[in-house]
């Protein structure tokens, strides 16, 4: 299939998928990996993923978000460890963790005035520390740094 854009250039790399993420740890379940997202920085252009399982039991959750780079938007993608997201790559940059936060996931990136922002949902234990549901769904927005290589970490 082909579109064309007003200009009247040939747009068929735009109904085609740019690049792909390979499942992640638990590739069984139904949608190992979704929410991608493409933002630039600076030279490179970063596709940030979510891997694994969200839902099912959300106090167990593994979904998580890995980021990989490519220097142009149709990729390919690659992890920090020059692994390609095609085949399972993907830098870890937010996964469960304190006890406070599961399934950190379903990412977007905002370039704000002070820096990058990232925002996700992710699930809460209850006050009793007992099981969580999605009526303890959260919304989390941190800080994106970049190191001196030029990978993105949250604070």
């Amino acid at each position: 299939m082909q579109s064309t854009d007003v200009s009247g250039t040939n747009q068929e790399w735009m109904l085609q998928p740019v690049t792909t993420v390979g499942g992640g740890a638990d590739s069984s379940w139904y949608y190992p990996e979704e929410a991608p997202f493409i933002v630039k920085h600076g030279s490179y252009y970063y596709l940030y993923a979510s891997l694994d399982a969200c839902c099912a039991d959300n106090l167990s959750a593994t979904y998580r978000v890995v980021v990989g780079r490519s220097t142009g938007v149709t990729g390919p993608y690659a992890d920090r460890n020059g692994r390609a997201m095609t085949s399972g790559g993907g830098t870890e940059i937010l996964a469960s963790h304190d006890g406070v936060v599961y399934g950190p996931g379903h990412q977007a990136v905002l370039a704000d005035t002070d820096g990058d922002i990232l925002f996700y949902h992710y699930y809460a234990p209850n006050k009793d520390g007992g099981g969580s549901g999605c009526h303890y769904c959260r919304f989390g927005i941190n800080h994106l740094g970049y190191d001196s290589q030029g990978w993105p970490y949250v604070y």
